[in-house]
């Protein structure tokens, strides 16, 4: 059941009531005058801001799985020429 706020119109008094939404618009007795009260605004519902600041997750991503005997030996790692020059200096 929601909680409804309320001030009391001659003595100033601010109270809550849990009632439910059928019985939102009936009108509340102030506890301490027993004068009636208005229904004020939730200071939650009248933010105008809701973000919530959480910090980033990483995108899912599936596990990876390891390749296949078949694949990894149908290409075998290439191997640098013996007698390049890559290894040589001037």
């Amino acid at each position: 059941m929601p909680i409804y706020e309320y001030r009391c119109t001659s003595c100033g008094t601010d109270f809550e009531l849990t009632r439910s939404i059928s019985q939102s618009g009936d009108p509340a007795a102030c506890p301490s005058c027993r004068k009636p009260a208005e229904k004020l605004v939730s200071s939650f519902a009248s933010k105008a801001d809701y973000t919530i600041k959480v910090p980033a997750k990483e995108p899912f991503r599936a596990p990876a799985t390891k390749a296949s005997p078949t694949r990894s030996a149908a290409k075998p790692a290439a191997k640098p020429a013996a007698g390049g020059r890559a290894g040589k200096k001037k």
